[in-house]
């Protein structure tokens, strides 16, 4: 085997590897979010911690949730805006 060969390793001739430009989104190194009080249709104060000012529900990636946890939030979201306990659009 050649000297250029050795440098390129196990990459078939593409060079060296550069890390990722996703490394900061992954999930290594952050510990999963517990939420701090039940996630229920009925816990509003809570529920709007989690609603931007337009009345969308935050992003798993904003909240800090795991994906059930997020499921449940938006579940307990739509069963409040259906119940006429949150609006639909706007803040509460």
């Amino acid at each position: 085997m050649s000297d250029f060969q050795d440098t390129m390793g196990d990459r078939g001739g593409r060079g060296p590897r550069r890390p990722s430009k996703f490394s900061k989104f992954g999930a290594r190194g952050r510990a999963p979010v517990i939420p701090e009080e039940p996630l229920d249709y009925k816990n509003l104060g809570y529920l709007a911690r989690f609603l931007t000012a337009q009345g969308k529900i935050y992003s798993r990636k904003r909240t800090g949730f795991s994906g059930q946890d997020q499921r449940k939030l938006a579940l307990a979201v739509k069963n409040a805006r259906f119940l006429g306990l949150l609006p639909f659009v706007g803040r509460v």
